[in-house]
């Protein structure tokens, strides 16, 4: 709540001072993961093969889906070159509410599979800049852990390596943290008057897991269709 606090003060007073102040919505999806590591485990995290309790886990992407509201605050830069053609130009922040649903679908060696989805509240505090059409933003991003849920999976058929499974192992949300913190590189596009088209990375800076000796981290791409109001209001 205070980290909450302190961006939005900086918004605030950041707004007194720009020259462009826009508000909108966003909605849209994402692919995610997790990366999953114990410390001195023989296996290597990776793409298809994550560890936990020093066993492999198979680790899949998670579908999940984004919404909010956002602010950006802006300063222009335009100029005109020799042919005395504008180009267009901004730099600012880009913040807003926004809630997200990531996770990760993790496999253990007997095929019991567990699909995890965590509801996040994110506050992205982030440097933007516009150039004609496009724009370009990076920056860190807070993650608030709303809910947890997951859906087991059994299957009939156990592998050979069932016995070296830990079987009382079950994910739940108190082996989370309440927060994250990510960071955020990404790209949009506007297609039509206030409609733009944005994807983004984003990764964990921090260990999301408060189980000892683990350590878990987000991933995840989202994209997302933005609608700037300022002409309806």
């Amino acid at each position: 709540m205070k980290k909450l606090i302190v961006i939005l003060f900086i918004i605030f007073n950041f707004s007194a001072y720009s020259q462009e102040v826009n508000f909108g919505l966003r909605l849209g999806t994402g692919l995610s993961s997790q990366t999953l590591e114990s410390d001195n485990s023989p296996y290597t995290a990776g793409q298809t093969w994550n560890t936990i309790g020093g066993l492999p886990y198979r680790v899949d992407p998670y579908v999940g889906y984004n919404a909010g509201i956002m602010i950006e605050l802006f300063f222009d830069l335009s100029s005109t070159d020799v042919d005395e053609k504008v180009v267009k130009s901004k730099f600012g922040i880009k913040s807003g509410v926004n809630y997200s649903s990531q996770g990760v679908t993790v496999e253990d060696v007997n095929m019991t599979r567990f699909e995890n989805n965590l509801v996040y509240l994110q506050i992205p505090f982030l440097l933007d800049y516009k150039i004609q059409k496009f724009n370009f933003f990076i920056g860190p991003q807070i993650h608030l852990l709303q809910d947890f849920t997951t859906v087991e999976t059994r299957s009939s058929n156990l592998s050979s390596n069932a016995t070296s499974q830990n079987p009382d192992f079950k994910f739940e949300k108190k082996y989370f943290n309440d927060n994250d913190t990510n960071f955020v590189l990404g790209l949009g596009y506007e297609v039509y008057d206030g409609l733009s088209l944005e994807i983004k990375s984003l990764r964990s800076l921090k260990n999301i897991t408060n189980i000892e000796g683990e350590v878990w981290k987000n991933k995840s791409f989202e994209l997302s269709l933005n609608y700037i109001l300022n002409n309806l209001l």
